[in-house]
């Protein structure tokens, strides 16, 4: 049984069926990514996980426990920030954290913050309102916001599409850089334990999708999208970009995926 597992899970909306028989087991600790062309059904099926939208049939589990709605075990950054504008960057954070983490003294839950803010290098502007804040720090404080509350899960749709190339490359290495980091900090171990987070990650950059993942799922196109192929990322970790652009096996998994989004998976015509 996998830690996150979607069984035979379909989303209809009206007449239109958007995915269909979507089936993926995730292991604990597993980064793993979602590919595929606009419209195939990525963000359905990831908001499906986030509980923000129900499957019109199948059941996903999370440690085998059924998922019925949003929950604190799923921490969830889109793509346009969702931060609360009125409020501090710290106050975003430590709103999270002290809706969540009822048995933290306030001291804790001020460690816990300054913890990842730091982490994501935004200690120094958490005075700051998101109107007064670059988008990639806006994402940080995303990231962060969604990190401190301790999900079981971390779901990513397309966190850095909307960010400049170098912005964007900073913040996968700073991504990476926090999930290695939580087994070797001692506040973050007596939080979460001995086990990174698990993460489900929908792109549209094959080179994001190879540099941060486990495993790659490729989707065939819609109507009635589902699983075209599970992909393995055969590079060790930890990664280092310049590294991997220069590997043979990364340019023959690259040629790969393109192969399936281009000619195996191509676009299908409207049912």
């Amino acid at each position: 049984m996998g830690y996150l597992l979607l069984s035979e899970v379909g989303k209809r909306f009206g007449d239109y069926v958007a995915v269909e028989n979507f089936s993926l087991r995730v292991a604990q600790g597993e980064v793993v990514s979602l590919i595929g062309h606009s419209g195939c059904g990525k963000s359905t099926v990831l908001s499906m996980v986030a509980g923000l939208i129900s499957p019109s049939s199948g059941q996903i589990t999370l440690e085998g426990h059924p998922l019925k709605g949003p929950g604190p075990d799923r921490g969830v950054v889109f793509q346009n920030y969702s931060l609360l504008p009125w409020l501090s960057v710290y106050q975003n954070v430590y709103q999270a954290v002290d809706a969540v983490h009822r048995d933290l003294t306030a001291e804790e839950k001020v460690r816990l913050c300054e913890k990842f803010l730091r982490m994501v290098r935004l200690w120094e502007h958490r005075h700051k309102r998101p109107g007064q804040i670059s988008g990639g720090m806006k994402q940080r404080t995303a990231i962060a916001r969604a990190l401190a509350i301790n999900p079981k899960v971390l779901l990513l749709d397309e966190p850095f599409g909307a960010l400049d190339a170098l912005t964007r490359a900073a913040l996968q290495d700073q991504l990476l850089a926090i999930w290695d980091a939580t087994l070797e900090d001692e506040l973050l171990r007596a939080l979460w334990g001995e086990e990174r987070k698990t993460i489900l990650l929908v792109t549209h950059d094959i080179d994001e999708a190879i540099y941060l993942s486990d495993r790659i799922v490729v989707m065939t196109n819609g109507p009635r999208a589902t699983v075209g192929e599970v992909v393995e990322v055969p590079l060790p970790r930890p990664r280092e970009r310049r590294q991997m652009l220069e590997s043979p096996r990364y340019v023959e998994l690259k040629e790969h995926l393109l192969y399936l989004l281009t000619e195996k998976y191509g676009h299908r015509e409207a049912a």
